[in-house]
């Protein structure tokens, strides 16, 4: 018997503990004990309950502001504007204005804080300058291209040089794209013109590959009857045993 009284009085004290701890008694700022104000934090004083109390100017909580437009500051505990509303210019970010009269940012002329404040589907709002940008690959001048394109301004669209590349789509069938240098090049086997070709040899423009000129050879086949090609010389010639 003894021992469940016990085990109920301590019970009964675990419960109290926690009542207390609950109400605040024993913990938050608003609800400290004082005797002087020394006996607060910086933003408050004691109050005439003896309890530490909020000092004018300062705020404890969002609601010691008195309006929803603003919020307490954790750290200075002074009432700050939310997000959004503002008194002055000064309480918006730099692409926004207040409107004094709601009390509101608002965005300037030639900046955005969506998509829609952006022309067509060629740009969009960019999260760091907050102004109309355009998408990648899309332009609205020149500067706004790669330096191997150009922008054609009735499309909006990048397009890449003649010559340059960013794909082998870009270049021709007998090409090849270095997109590291953008730049279309000669396949391996293939030519451009005479200078993809040996001295003896000429680029041919339908086939874009080298051939030999007229009176050089590169195999027999490519010699006259009775003759053979000189694959050092690159001539066809006459066997001296005929």
């Amino acid at each position: 018997m003894v021992k469940n009284k016990m085990i109920f009085a301590f019970g009964a004290f675990v419960l109290f503990a926690a009542a207390i701890l609950l109400m605040g008694c024993t913990g938050g700022d608003t609800t400290k004990t004082c005797t002087g104000d020394a006996g607060c934090s910086a933003w408050q004083k004691c109050g005439d309950k003896n309890t530490c109390v909020v000092r004018e100017g300062f705020c404890g909580v969002a609601s010691d502001c008195g309006s929803e437009k603003y919020d307490c500051d954790k750290t200075s505990h002074k009432c700050i504007f939310k997000k959004g509303f503002c008194a002055t210019d000064a309480d918006c970010s730099a692409w926004q204005q207040c409107d004094t009269v709601l009390g509101q940012c608002q965005v300037k002329a030639g900046f955005c804080s969506s998509n829609d404040y952006c022309e067509g589907d060629w740009q969009f709002c960019s999260d760091d300058t907050h102004t109309c940008e355009p998408l990648k690959g899309k332009c609205l001048n020149d500067f706004d291209c790669n330096a191997w394109e150009l922008c054609d301004i009735t499309t909006q669209n990048c397009k890449v040089i003649t010559g340059r590349c960013n794909a082998a789509t870009d270049c021709n069938e007998w090409e090849d794209c270095d997109v590291k240098l953008h730049g279309c090049k000669v396949k391996v086997g293939l030519c451009g013109n005479e200078k993809d070709c040996r001295a003896w040899e000429y680029c041919g423009l339908q086939t874009h590959r080298c051939a030999a000129k007229a009176g050089s050879c590169n195999v027999d086949e490519e010699c006259g009857a009775g003759q053979y090609c000189d694959k050092t010389a690159h001539t066809c010639k006459v066997p001296s045993n005929i």
